[in-house]
């Protein structure tokens, strides 16, 4: 369950009632997870609670009984608690040793932090019209005078006492007396050390090139959110590579067809910007780009109605000479009217070496492939069109049967978290009632929606690495094939536990494209800020909180995992041959090797291995091969020749709509080993765990009835069968004389000393005097 933080009440009159309430969910032996289970509130009241917040009694009182306490043990110490003046704790030596206005400011803007109150809450604790919202926020960012009334109101609203009060107008006073200070205003200029201390900068040329195709993308996208209009033609992008008479790079000219950018926009865009939510080119990602891969940066960029090209050159050797930094803007004529859009050359390149061409295309393709095949963008290097690497899932009608239900192979995506607003300025956020930027001041805030959306899916083939989640952001893959969802983080005691891939080590099929725009990205695009709360919210709608496997999850008291992850992760996990996992086979195991050749032929645009047809075929050829024996009384042959014909029996049956190979089972027999975990508390207060309610439960998920089922049991490694009530023979058969579809009997079990950690179990049925088998593993722990 692991240990809490060290308790600092948020509320100081509110420590006791924290460690109480701390103390019941310990004795309890109860997660957070489980508290809120029991008492209908969210995890985060229940933490606010026994973090020291003032807490209604309502909360306390439902906390207590969730842990098994009568809440009157605690209501004395609540009832004095809430008697008690509401303050936020903050030391008088602090405040003692403020000296200037720009201390004050910042011991202000922490003490707001640290209330947990909003500007409008805390003004309407105030007097009426002694602490304006507006000149507040002015005030704390700086813009206005930080009046001797204006603090004193501010102090008095967050209730503080009258030593704190006197203790911050002395702060007033001691920071007045500082302003007539001499300040001197000096103008700080760059070290000409930095331009070459950018071009070191570790940066892949695939990363640099997308850069630059974002700079397009991003003057795009901004022309049509000015314009109001929607994205039309696909954007052409061309990357071009210029060689010499020995085939070395001598520049890289990178073209687009955009709206292009006015003179300001121009030098704007070239100024040495630190931020990424400029204009068109600016941004620390692009003055990396740039300088790691040259010396000499020229800009030509032209409206549609401007007469002439504007053109800005960066030497980069000679602005590390000047300490000015200054360049020159020139212009040159158009040859046509209507021309228009951005050119940036780049040459003196730091690395003349002939490319890698394919292996570049294939990168970018990667990293736009929504882009390219929503035909946002057309994008070229070196005169090659780029094409967009494809997912090779199976189609969205395919689907498994499991006792819940059929579950198709594509999981839709489509979340909504809130709903906040954005400045138009400099890109922050802030909340949807704010009336202005909190960052700039701006009061440009457009509504924007924290919205997760995309696909989880089925990978045709299973791969070592070809297999993950990949995230996008405004377009732009940000983590390719990302695995870190795959494995749970258990929040009472930090450890890091992998789920997926559960069959087959390191190989997996569980794929998907999930889109979240307002996650912030590093500088370098190559990764989210994962300890951010927008994160944590993707994190939440994909996998959701407990574990993925459903007996995992109940052994820690958490309901079944709902989320698109989950519900792949238990349809598909296992790997085995056939149509009950949408594995193909070839009579006796799976084809991976096979599928993988496959999957290369998808990648190389093969026509016939586009659809899902071939793999399908495959696994339903396999089932056709391994019951056949069964159906018909025959040996198994295992001939590559009856498998070919089988798998041309299911080409047939898909063409014609008939089915000519034998049918496939209207049962499907799942064998589960249940139990419920009880927590038992000793004298000292230690708690332990104990499982009870054991049972195997077999199960029919199927349509049809099974009939004379028969299931032998065999133990795996050393030790032996537990004991089954109600078993046959050694107690290692069991027999049910008929099982209907979508029903299931329990057979109560015993583990002992000696049980073995996993068994095998060979289920035999009939169906109609057709005689059908099912082998499956089970674990007993």
């Amino acid at each position: 369950m692991g240990h809490e933080r060290e308790l600092t009440a948020r509320a100081v009159e509110m420590t006791e009632v924290a460690r109480q309430l701390r103390l019941m969910r310990h004795l309890a032996g109860l997660t957070y997870a489980q508290l809120a289970r029991a008492t209908g509130l969210s995890t985060a009241q229940l933490h606010r609670a026994a973090n020291g917040y003032r807490t209604p009694w309502p909360v306390v009182e439902k906390f207590s009984r969730g842990c098994g306490v009568d809440p009157r043990a605690v209501q004395e110490h609540w009832r004095e608690a809430m008697a008690a003046p509401e303050s936020v704790s903050f030391g008088l030596d602090r405040v003692r040793g403020i000296t200037t206005f720009d201390e004050l400011r910042e011991a202000m803007q922490e003490l707001l932090r640290a209330s947990g109150l909003s500007l409008r809450e805390l003004s309407q604790r105030a007097p009426a019209g002694t602490l304006p919202r507006t000149t507040l926020n002015e005030a704390l960012r700086g813009k206005a005078r930080l009046r001797k009334d204006l603090v004193l109101a501010f102090v008095g609203a967050l209730r503080l006492g009258s030593e704190q009060e006197a203790a911050w107008s002395d702060a007033w006073k001691r920071a007045s007396l500082n302003k007539s200070v001499r300040q001197q205003v000096v103008q700080v200029l760059p070290s000409p050390h930095l331009l070459r201390a950018l071009s070191e900068i570790d940066m892949p040329e695939w990363n640099c090139l997308a850069e630059l195709v974002d700079s397009a993308l991003d003057g795009q996208s901004r022309q049509a959110h000015g314009t109001g209009t929607a994205e039309g033609a696909p954007l052409e992008v061309s990357i071009t590579f210029h060689r010499d008479a020995e085939r070395h790079c001598s520049a890289i000219v990178i073209r687009d067809q955009g709206a292009g950018m006015d003179r300001s926009e121009l030098l704007d865009s070239v100024r040495l910007n630190w931020a990424g939510g400029g204009r068109s080119l600016s941004g620390f990602g692009f003055n990396i780009a740039t300088r790691r891969l040259g010396s000499v940066v020229t800009v030509r960029t032209a409206r549609r109605e401007d007469t002439a090209w504007s053109v800005l050159s960066l030497d980069l050797r000679a602005l590390a000479r000047d300490t000015q930094w200054r360049v020159q803007l020139r212009v040159e004529p158009k040859q046509r009217q209507d021309e228009h859009g951005t050119e940036i050359t780049i040459s003196e390149l730091r690395d003349p070496r002939p490319r890698h061409m394919r292996r570049l295309r294939d990168r970018l393709g990667d990293v736009y492939s929504y882009l390219i095949r929503e035909d946002r963008l057309r994008l070229t290097l070196d005169e090659y069109l780029v094409s967009p690497r494809l997912p090779c899932a199976w189609d969205a009608a395919r689907r498994v049967q499991l006792r819940e239900g059929p579950v198709a192979a594509r999981q839709e995506v489509d979340v909504t978290l809130a709903t906040v607003q954005q400045c138009q300025a400099c890109g922050a956020s802030a909340s949807f009632d704010a009336d202005m930027c909190g960052e700039c001041g701006s009061r440009r805030l457009i509504p924007l929606a924290r919205r997760v959306w995309g696909w989880l899916g089925i990978q045709r083939y299973l791969h070592p690495t070809d297999y993950g989640i990949d995230f996008y952001r405004h377009g732009r893959k940000i983590l390719a094939r990302d695995k870190s969802l795959f494995a749970w983080t258990d929040d009472d005691t930090g450890t890091v536990q992998p789920e997926y891939p559960a069959d087959l080590p390191n190989q997996g099929r569980i794929i998907g494209e999930i889109h979240c725009d307002h996650v912030p990205v590093s500088w370098s695009k190559d990764s989210f800020a994962t300890d951010s709360s927008p994160w944590r919210g993707v994190v939440h709608v994909i996998r959701g909180q407990g574990p993925l496997s459903t007996v995992h999850g109940q052994r820690l008291g958490y309901p079944v995992n709902t989320s698109p992850l989950a519900v792949l992760f238990r349809a598909y996990r296992r790997n085995d041959p056939g149509l009950r996992w949408l594995v193909p086979g070839d009579g006796q195991r799976a084809i991976h090797e096979q599928t993988r050749q496959w999957g290369q032929a998808f990648h190389r645009l093969q026509p016939e291995f586009q659809s899902d047809q071939v793999w399908y075929d495959a696994a339903a050829a396999h089932d056709a091969h391994r019951l056949r024996p069964a159906r018909e009384g025959q040996a198994d042959p295992a001939s590559p020749a009856l498998f070919e014909q089988l798998q041309q029996e299911a080409r047939g049956s898909n063409a014609t709509g008939h089915s000519r190979s034998p049918r496939a089972p209207q049962t499907v027999v799942r064998c589960e080993y249940l139990f419920e975990r009880e927590a038992r508390t000793n004298k000292d207060g230690r708690v332990s765990y104990r499982a009870t309610g054991q049972r195997l439960r077999v199960s029919n998920i199927g349509t049809g009835p099974a009939d004379h089922l028969r299931i032998g049991i065999e133990p795996v490694g050393d030790g032996t069968c537990p004991v089954i009530l109600n078993a046959r023979g050694d107690g290692s058969v069991l027999e049910v004389g008929r099982l209907l579809g979508r029903t299931h009997v329990d057979f109560p079990v015993a583990r002992t000393w000696g049980t073995a950690p996993t068994a095998r179990l060979t289920a035999n049925w009939e169906e109609d005097g057709v005689k059908f088998q099912e082998i499956q593993s089970i674990s007993w722990s």
